[in-house]
């Protein structure tokens, strides 16, 4: 098996539109080489423009190349291809140092005008709000996927191909951007309320109150351009015409069952692998145990007119590889069994090579490997056209945010729910059912991947068994349900505070304040100035009071 797949995904085959290739696997089996060669491969055949980007924190693409990179793309010398080192941790710090100097920039108004405790409490929330982002496991990573994304649309790009971190960093980035999005909401929540209550009292006609309005806006901006950043990473890493994962592994029990775990993570996550690469191999080359057996029985007679000290290095260079073959028979054997290998479009082996893959020179020939019929010249040269900068899950993001816009498109902006309305497309070989609708019947399986759609066909009804790729959503049953009830009820308007105090009379929550001195004191304190409440967040003994109380507020 091959790469073939890939490269033809590159240049349109099958309706796709390849952006992103990610390359992960664990630590030590070949990632940064294979990574290189593929990014050397789309270059060579496909007429794309190519970025190779290394988001490990522990960079080897400048080994890999022989050449020097840094932050910013950079030719190694391969036509069509740049390639640059990105360091997560300096992405994220410059991405921290914007909130730091927002904060500065308020502090200095604060001042300028005498000071007030509010101009304060914004500069130690935004302080705090620093502080959290920084903890968030796998955050540094996907702000640096977040500004890769650039790339692709300001059009310098045509696909980028991601040298990532081992497999633990690649665990951590699959499951941040629910976790950091659920973050940013609750944080557009409190600040949303809280600075509602001090126009309210503050009054909104002060030179002051204008520079907090400022101040405001601007946090609220860069605070929904996060979360639309992050949104696009997780979309980038769903979508299944546009993105594709690539698995490094060896024939060995670590490694492939590490592998079988990532599989599975990739699967339950959305995300599309389609190859596994498996390095190292000396299956082909190597004496199986009769031919070794064959040899030992030649060289213990004297059959073989040879030196005594090279025919004992010989037989026992052939008794180590062939017993690296029987080694790696047996899990490559298990790899290709694996029900979360059967879906994939080819396990590629590579074999063990005498020489290191250094350089542009033999990461071509490393590459040669990998692929048995690529595109030619001319199918690959018919380029799209360039229509300059253009931007990215824009309208799947606005589609989300906007429950009463139908037809979501692409499946991996949306999670299948019973009763959705879907059309079928891009199925293969059972073209037949095509273009037909249906409406969600079972929701994904994590075992399969796959939900049942209920359709009707020759005056029959059936259920089809999906990949989400095969669907594309017209009618969200979720949202349409909301909508109604939304425009069945007239709207509200509830006064921050009034809300707050309504969460503090609740029984539950009196009983709880009640019963901890700590919690009263806080409660007090945030009576007398809301922007307090900002403190007690990164307390963990008001964890319990806090979460009760935002479970039962709804901002």
């Amino acid at each position: 098996m091959s790469l073939d797949s890939l490269l033809w995904s590159a240049i349109g085959h099958n309706n796709d539109d390849l952006k992103f290739v990610f390359v992960g696997g664990k630590g030590g089996v070949g990632k940064t080489t294979s990574s290189s060669a593929i990014a050397t491969l789309l270059a060579q055949h496909c007429n794309k423009r190519i970025l190779l980007v290394s988001t490990d924190p522990a960079h080897s693409l400048s080994d890999a190349f022989r050449c020097e990179f840094n932050n910013e793309p950079t030719s190694p010398g391969v036509e069509n291809l740049h390639v640059m080192e990105v360091d997560p941790a300096e992405t994220m710090e410059r991405e921290l140092k914007k909130w730091a100097e927002l904060a500065k920039d308020i502090a200095i108004d604060n001042a300028s005008d005498g000071g007030d405790e509010e101009g304060n409490d914004m500069v130690n929330k935004i302080k705090q709000f620093q502080e959290w982002l920084s903890g968030i496991p796998g955050i540094d990573e996907a702000t640096a996927l977040s500004s890769a994304i650039e790339h692709i649309e300001s059009n310098k790009y045509d696909l980028i191909v991601f040298d990532t971190a081992p497999t633990g960093h690649t665990l951590k980035l699959l499951g941040m951007p629910e976790i950091l999005e659920a973050g940013i909401e609750k944080l557009q929540g409190w600040q949303s309320t809280l600075w509602s209550y001090w126009d309210v009292v503050k009054g909104l006609g002060s030179a002051t109150s204008k520079k907090r309005m400022h101040a405001k806006e601007d946090v609220a901006e860069m605070l929904e351009n996060y979360k639309k950043g992050i949104q696009k990473v997780a979309l980038m890493l769903q979508d299944q015409r546009r993105t594709r994962f690539v698995v490094v592994c060896i024939a060995e029990y670590l490694s492939v069952s590490e592998t079988q775990r990532l599989l599975r993570e990739l699967k339950k996550n959305q995300v599309r692998a389609s190859h596994i690469i498996v390095n190292q191999l000396v299956v082909d080359s190597a004496l199986n145990k009769e031919e070794l057996t064959e040899l030992e029985g030649l060289a213990e007679v004297g059959s073989l007119m040879l030196n005594q000290d090279l025919l004992s290095k010989t037989v026992h260079a052939c008794r180590l590889t062939t017993a690296r073959k029987g080694i790696q028979e047996k899990y490559l054997g298990q790899l290709k069994s694996f029900p979360e290998a059967q879906d994939l479009d080819g396990i590629c082996e590579v074999p063990l090579l005498a020489e290191e893959v250094t350089g542009n020179d033999a990461l071509r020939r490393f590459a040669e490997y990998m692929t048995q019929n690529p595109p030619s010249e001319a199918e690959s040269a018919v380029k799209s056209a360039s229509s300059g900068p253009r931007r990215l899950y824009d309208d799947q993001l606005e589609k989300n945010t906007n429950p009463d816009v139908e037809g979501a498109g692409a499946s991996s902006s949306w999670s299948p729910t019973k009763g959705d309305t879907v059309k079928i497309t891009g199925l293969a070989k059972a073209a037949q059912y095509n273009g037909l609708e249906g409406v969600i019947a079972s929701t994904i399986d994590s075992e399969t991947n796959r939900c049942g759609v209920r359709i009707e066909y020759n005056g029959k009804i059936k259920t089809l068994a999906l990949q989400m790729k095969n669907m594309e959503l017209l009618h969200n049953a979720k949202k349409a349900k909301s909508s109604d009830a939304d425009k069945a009820k007239p709207p509200v308007a509830e006064p921050p505070m009034t809300k707050a105090m309504a969460v503090l009379n609740d029984p539950e929550i009196k009983a709880l304040v009640e019963s901890n001195p700590k919690f009263k004191d806080a409660v007090e304190d945030c009576i007398g100035n809301p922007m307090n409440f900002m403190k007690y967040l990164s307390d963990p003994e008001m964890s319990p009071l806090i979460s009760k109380a935002m479970a039962k507020l709804k901002f």
